[in-house]
């Protein structure tokens, strides 16, 4: 991913973050063929970032079915993309415009790339374990969280059996948050503004975003 110095994050801390607030990740693999070059396979899966002491790495599961369960794709390392919604920037929002008439327009957005090496986990401990993580952090906002205990054993093993868990090592961090932050101070007050204006959730988290730097 191609990065301006200005829009370049690195504080691991923070990536970590964006990633919890934004799970939702899109997974790419691929793998050499003898004689069509390379096939590319795609999903969109939730997965979470797990730190240790001596590695940090992402878990999810895919379907038994999906390509990416093919150890095939395990010969290249993954691309692991998460990202916010991001929002367009319009010109008309810049005060200076209106003087110089050189501005154009734009999309602001944060993205995460992770590269890592990826293992299929299929056995029971691991696909649990997954699933236990993932169902925990999401139904933490319920007021009944569900748990694996709320579904018959017989049952969650039958499903366990159609997917398979997904490890990425990570071995590569790179984010893009491009927040306006190669704008003066009077233009991002205007892109603030004509944000504001809009008043969706979307246009507001991006003020709020570009409010912050």
């Amino acid at each position: 991913m191609f990065i301006p110095k200005s829009f370049q994050q690195t504080d691991l801390n923070l990536l970590k973050d964006f990633v919890s607030q934004h799970p939702q990740a899109t997974v790419i693999a691929h793998h050499v063929m003898e004689e069509d070059g390379a096939a590319m396979e795609a999903s969109h899966i939730p997965m979470v970032w797990i730190s240790e002491a001596d590695n940090s790495y992402l878990l999810g599961h895919i379907a038994k079915v999906n390509p990416l369960s093919e150890t095939k794709f395990l010969t290249l390392p993954w691309l692991i993309i998460f990202q916010n919604s991001g929002h367009y920037i319009s010109p008309n929002w810049y005060p200076s415009k209106a003087n110089t008439h050189k501005e154009v327009p734009t999309w602001n957005y944060q993205s995460v790339h992770i590269t890592g090496r990826a293992t299929l986990l299929a056995d029971s401990n691991s696909l649990i374990n997954i699933i236990f993580l993932l169902t925990t952090k999401f139904e933490a906002m319920q007021p009944m969280p569900w748990s694996l205990k709320d579904a018959p054993e017989k049952y969650i093993q039958g499903l366990c059996r159609a997917i398979v868990g997904i490890r990425i090592d990570i071995s590569d961090v790179k984010a893009q948050f491009k927040l306006s932050q190669n704008k003066s101070k009077e233009n991002k007050e205007g892109v603030i503004l004509g944000l504001r204006e809009i008043g969706s959730p979307e246009a507001n988290e991006m003020a709020n975003l570009i409010n912050a730097q």
